[in-house]
């Protein structure tokens, strides 16, 4: 089964005997000696992900396009970057036709946009229900409140009048939820306390860990895009804008908290990351080297991890999962009526 790979250290990525590999200098050998070699091979890669400083050439380029290899590009302080995309292996003249019309329909698009939001808050309220159980009284109610807020914002979700106005309730919802962190173990004292949401640049620990845990889900969605006919540019909750796939910032809603505040949780709480895995950098603090490695490590498994679904019957990967919300998604654009998307929703 295809994986995908993550590059946590720089070097210079080349083709070589029909496959890939990772070349890199070792520090402690000769000026002379020959680089190190990771071998990399290319059947079994889903996407690259470059979290160091990579070099390549047109011959790889070519490689990574014949196999449909999604390279993800990232700076050195975990910022997403950029995407090599290679050519649409699957296209639909029609389905892009459908994605255009419901966009450019405000009804259509504001059902959308709801149910991206619906399915987002539905798994924010799932997610701090499960940590409920194990907290004491005080921050129970705490948890109670905030999963009240989700709720009523998700009720006044079906009476939103425009696309402006539902992603103002999911942004306020969000704030809720995250203010609501600091009653979980290991985060509401010490350096991980939330107090704000801050982007660019993140400001304290906790922020730079949700934005650097969204920029690779935000990938990892992309990735799943691409296997299909969509057109990653025409989104509903998210405007279409210019140099970015907003389709992927719309699913990447459903999934963040499941995916990414879940690994969040997990690392503070078993102490795999400290405020020693972070660095300032100018206005910002980012996660140094080795808390990107911990992090895309538990990342990983985490996506590895499966569950059953009801629907099908049988047990699935996480990652799996943002492939059948894509499709998902085109089955309600070729039928709204037939198939209403609806996101996928954490049960239990």
């Amino acid at each position: 089964m295809k994986q995908p790979y993550y590059l946590t250290v720089g070097g210079r990525l080349r083709r070589r005997r029909r496959s890939l590999v990772l070349e890199r200098a070792d520090p402690d050998a000769p000026e002379d000696a020959p680089p190190k070699r990771l071998p990399i091979p290319i059947e079994q890669v889903d996407a690259l992900y470059a979290l160091g400083e990579v070099d390549l050439n047109s011959k790889l380029v070519g490689l990574l396009a014949r196999h449909g290899v999604l390279l993800h590009f990232f700076d050195y302080y975990g910022n997403y970057t950029a995407t090599l995309y290679p050519r649409a292996g699957q296209l639909s003249g029609r389905l892009h036709v459908l994605q255009a019309a419901h966009y450019l329909r405000p009804k259509r698009r504001l059902c959308l946009a709801r149910a991206f939001a619906r399915a987002a808050l539905f798994n924010m309220r799932r997610v701090l229900r499960y940590y409920r159980r194990r907290l004491p009284e005080d921050a129970r109610r705490r948890l109670d409140e905030a999963c009240r807020l989700l709720g009523d914002q998700r009720d006044r979700l079906a009476h939103a009048s425009d696309v402006d106005e539902v992603f103002g309730l999911e942004g306020a919802a969000r704030n809720a939820y995250y203010r609501a962190w600091n009653a979980l173990p290991g985060i509401g004292e010490g350096p991980f306390a939330f107090t704000r949401r801050s982007r660019r640049p993140p400001r304290d620990p906790l922020n730079a860990l949700i934005s650097f845990g969204n920029t690779l889900c935000y990938a990892a969605v992309l990735q799943k895009i691409y296997h299909t006919a969509l057109d990653p540019t025409i989104a509903y909750l998210h405007e279409p804008g210019d140099r970015r796939f907003s389709l992927a910032l719309d699913l990447s809603e459903i999934f963040k908290p499941l995916l990414v505040d879940r690994t969040i949780f997990s690392l503070i709480r078993t102490g795999r990351l400290t405020e020693k895995h972070f660095e300032p950098h100018e206005d910002g603090v980012y996660l140094n080297e080795t808390g990107r490695r911990r992090f895309v490590e538990h990342w990983d498994r985490r996506l590895r991890q499966t569950l059953f679904l009801e629907e099908s019957g049988r047990r699935v990967r996480y990652d799996e999962l943002l492939l059948l919300a894509c499709h998902e998604l085109i089955r309600h654009l070729n039928d709204p009526e037939a198939h209403p998307f609806t996101g996928f929703r954490l049960k239990g």
